[in-house]
């Protein structure tokens, strides 16, 4: 026996809510059988029919220019008189608002990415640099520790003073 589901359990096995799949039934003129209570009822073709739907509007595609298989009716005109064409209308334009805030956070979150990168590698570098004036700051430390005290000054002026008096005497 062939497995039929109502509108409800479909809606939870597609992931989207039960008015969406009423409306893609109507927007694709589906050919339902409907319970005592006017509810429709789904075979496992229609389900079929309607993850294809889902498919092709998750891929970016409208709803208007969505095709179905052979099996399915023709798609009524998103122009004609209905109430349901603004619906229609409503539906394609959220779709494709959903469509492109997905690509939106993909691309913001690939430019994150990328940049969180370059930083890691900027900051890495300044690290190295770091350590390396550290090393150098220590090496001169050291080397002025190993240096004698000169007594450069005394020495200097003694010469000074000798120069100026070799400079008297000769002319």
């Amino acid at each position: 026996m062939e497995m039929i589901l109502k509108t409800k359990s479909v809606s939870e096995e597609l992931g989207v809510n039960p008015t969406t799949v009423q409306r893609w039934v109507r927007h694709f003129n589906m050919d339902l059988k409907k319970n005592d209570h006017g509810h429709y009822l789904f075979t496992e073709q229609d389900i079929q029919e309607l993850k294809e739907i889902k498919g092709k509007l998750d891929s970016g595609l409208l709803i208007g220019d969505i095709q179905l298989s052979q099996s399915a009716k023709p798609a009524r005109s998103k122009w004609e008189g209905d109430d349901s064409g603004i619906e229609m209308k409503f539906d394609a334009l959220l779709a494709r608002i959903d469509t492109l805030e997905k690509k939106l956070e993909e691309k913001a979150d690939s430019v994150v990415s990328y940049q969180i990168l370059q930083h890691a590698g900027e900051m890495e570098e300044m690290v190295k640099r770091l350590a390396a004036i550290e090393a150098r700051l220590e090496d001169a430390e050291v080397s002025l520790l190993k240096m004698p005290v000169r007594q450069e000054k005394i020495i200097h002026s003694e010469k000074t003073r000798k120069n100026w008096f070799v400079s008297l005497f000769t002319l």
